[in-house]
């Protein structure tokens, strides 16, 4: 375990945490030179670490018994650089149970560590908070190079937004050297994001990297827990102005949607109805132009984004870096987050980086003999090794340039552009010391440690196995959030196909309530994405039809659009983060990939059914954004059998919700028992239909509906 670690054993390293600064006679805070690898051991064990630094010799470092009986420890002082390491115990060679970073020996996982330099000064941002009012307080704290002086008080600087802060009245600046602390406070920040840098020197000018922080003023959603997602395909969304986009020659053509008609949504309000918080774009990355064949035989351009062809380079037929800079100030301002959709396990056959590192390590070989889901190249075998097509070479993340690559990369993105996270693409198709590389290196970058949200695509089935797998994926130095395959594919035999009963449901959430317990994770839950059917396709039976030579119509069905918009109440009214798929608001049909990727239809003279549809997603949005009971609520089950569920949400404000569901084709009752919620007046916040609970109340359902009750008091209603 690294120094980065020691902070869970303080009572262990209170005199080793400032070893540096006792060992050069310094009073105040110093970069400690040294790296502690802690292990835990059964009285009388030997315990040695072998490591890079030495090219593997055995036996190896010692460790020695310190601190709790148990305990042993083993410091090291190495040159700043990246290192491997493994723990040996009584002969038995492992990981380091405390490091949650690794990195690659061929084809050999071992531990982790990253030596500082520890001749640098260090800066670090502690807390960074701006107020509803726009008044910005940031701490931090310097440490000196070893065998340096201090801070010097008159070095510190910093900026907001670019701009330069100047100590005065409006602005407070000052610093402690002794204690190696400095703050920062000033007033007048405008609503939306700023980011924040500091920097510092110490008594011979000698500087510290600087230090950056992401600070919100008035933000659509305070937190993640909060937040409503609206996943976007640029290409097919809206072009310039907002234009609405004609339908595309083929599935697989360009159909003209920029940033420039997602910046117009923005402006025109269009997610803020929606009660949306942030937006997921599609890769930005540009793609090479022309047609190119898929695994079906189909052609198709790189409308989607994901066939990388510069790393570091904005796809120019959506407007380039001009564009996106002007999306990204526009969601920043409206308070909207953005997470960029990265791609770290394939890149296109042209990339400069495959064209220089194709014969070195950086990619898988197999090009002809292994194409994912081929004969002879199955999924469950080959996952991180195979590629997609013959012209997407697939990243071996074995190679420590490859990942330190794909990390740099990412970093980028998040600076450059001021994004505020990341969707990973394909997690399972890389290792996951790929995914925890790149979340670590995002939590360091900016303050606070998780100003950048690492949401993951762990495609997978459903039922525990689904389950098991992303929660791999996730917890304290995993991913932020993974998306709830389980609870999708069971919301679809449950309410678009009658397959199974709302038990189901009820099943998986309390599989998945109790294996995230304590992991952080913000789940987000959704109908649908780009890579499946789309649900009111699956709820009018249509879903088996050829996206490419018989797409499914759109539905008219009243009975169909009324099963989407339960799943739709449901996704709102459940923990977690509602997804939106551009396109689920007006319950947009579509057959499998590419289908499920059409054009977004204008919002003006929908047909009657969609413009409900739309109507609807408004008001769930609105509620989730008011009902704290909504965002972070316990969920307390009240009823699931077959045709029917409920539950209620409450954080104890005297503002729960309950929420129930039917999908029967018949009337049907569902009773709340009395002590779940507060008797009283009620309203179903969609409907405005009032009801009275009162002890066990038997609250009745017409065919195919739900409600959402909340207390007649409720600031939430319209």
């Amino acid at each position: 375990m690294p120094k980065a670690s020691w902070l869970r054993f303080p009572s262990l390293v209170a005199g080793a945490a400032l070893l540096g600064g006792a060992c050069s006679g310094a009073s105040y805070p110093v970069v400690d030179c040294h790296q502690a690898i802690w292990a835990r051991a059964a009285a009388g064990s030997t315990v040695t670490v072998m490591g890079s630094w030495d090219g593997w010799q055995a036996p190896g470092i010692a460790a020695v018994p310190s601190g709790p009986p148990g305990w042993q420890l083993a410091l090291l002082t190495l040159p700043p650089g990246q290192y491997g390491y493994e723990v040996v115990t009584d002969g038995t060679v492992g990981l380091d149970p405390f490091e949650p970073l690794t990195t690659f020996v061929g084809e050999r996982e071992v531990s982790r560590l990253a030596a500082a330099d520890c001749t640098v000064p260090a800066l670090q941002i502690a807390a960074a908070s701006a107020d509803a009012a726009g008044a910005l307080a940031v701490s931090g704290t310097f440490a000196a190079a070893a065998g340096g002086p201090a801070l010097d008080p008159a070095s510190v600087r910093a900026a907001v937004d670019g701009a330069p802060l100047a100590a005065g009245t409006a602005t407070r600046i000052t610093a402690a050297p002794a204690l190696g602390t400095l703050s920062i406070a000033t007033d007048g920040l405008a609503v939306g994001k700023h980011t924040v840098t500091i920097d510092a020197a110490d008594a011979q000018g000698h500087a510290a990297p600087t230090a950056r922080a992401a600070v919100w003023v008035q933000p659509a959603a305070e937190t993640w827990d909060d937040a409503v997602l609206y996943q976007i395909v640029t290409d097919r969304f809206r072009g310039d102005g907002g234009a609405a986009l004609a339908p595309p020659a083929t599935p697989g053509t360009r159909a003209g949607g920029t940033f420039a008609g997602v910046t117009a949504e923005i402006e025109r309000g269009t997610f803020a109805a929606l009660g949306v918080t942030a937006l997921w774009i599609s890769p930005v990355y540009q793609n090479p132009t022309g047609f190119l064949p898929g695994t079906d035989g189909h052609l198709s351009e790189g409308y989607h984004g994901y066939w990388v062809l510069a790393d570091r380079a904005v796809e120019p037929a959506f407007g380039g870096e001009a564009a996106l800079d002007a999306l990204m100030a526009s969601a920043h301002a409206h308070g909207l987050r953005v997470l960029f959709d990265i791609v770290p396990n394939q890149v296109y056959q042209q990339n400069p980086i495959y064209l220089a590192h194709q014969s070195d390590g950086w990619f898988n070989s197999g090009r002809d003999a292994c194409i994912c889901g081929a004969a002879g190249c199955d999924w469950a075998t080959y996952q991180q090794s195979c590629w997609f097509t013959p012209y997407l070479p697939d990243v071996r993340y074995q190679a420590d340039g490859a990942m330190e690559n794909a990390v740099g990369d990412a970093l980028f993105w998040m600076s450059r552009f001021d994004a505020d996270g990341v969707r990973i693409d394909a997690v399972p198709m890389t290792p996951r010391a790929t995914t925890r590389r790149i979340v670590r290196a995002l939590r360091d970058s900016e303050a606070p440690s998780r100003a950048l949200f690492a949401l993951g695509e762990v495609f997978t089935g459903g039922g525990t196995a689904g389950l098991d797998q992303i929660k791999y994926y996730l917890g304290p130095d995993g991913l932020d959030s993974a998306f709830d395959f389980p609870l999708m594919w069971a919301m679809r035999d449950v309410i678009a196909h009658d397959v199974s009963g709302f038990d189901e449901v009820e099943g998986i959430l309390a599989e998945t309530e109790q294996a995230l317990a304590g992991s952080g994770a913000v789940v987000p839950r959704m109908l649908d994405n780009h890579d499946t059917t789309r649900f009111i396709s699956e709820a009018s039976g249509d879903d088996l039809s050829d996206p490419w030579g018989n797409p499914p119509p759109q539905p008219a069905s009243a009975s169909v659009f009324a099963r989407h918009q339960m799943a739709l109440a449901l996704v709102f009214a459940l923990p977690g983060m509602p997804v939106i798929y551009y396109g689920d608001e007006v319950g947009l049909a579509g057959a499998d990939d590419p289908d499920s990727r059409r054009v977004m239809p204008a919002l003006e003279g929908l047909p009657s059914e969609q413009a409900a549809t739309l109507a609807l997603t408004r008001r769930l949005g609105a509620l989730r954004r008011c009902s704290v009971a909504l965002r972070r609520g316990a969920r307390v089950p009240i009823w699931d059998d077959s045709d029917t569920y409920a539950f209620a949400r409450d954080v104890g404000d005297g503002a729960p919700v309950v929420a129930l569901f039917s999908r029967s084709q018949a009337p049907a009752v569902v009773t709340v028992p009395g002590g779940i919620v507060p008797a009283g007046s009620w309203v179903d916040a969609i409907s405005g239909a009032a009801i009275t609970l009162a002890g066990d109340t038997a609250v009745p359902l017409a065919p195919l509906s739900f409600r959402i009750l909340v207390p007649a008091s409720s600031a939430c209603l319209p």
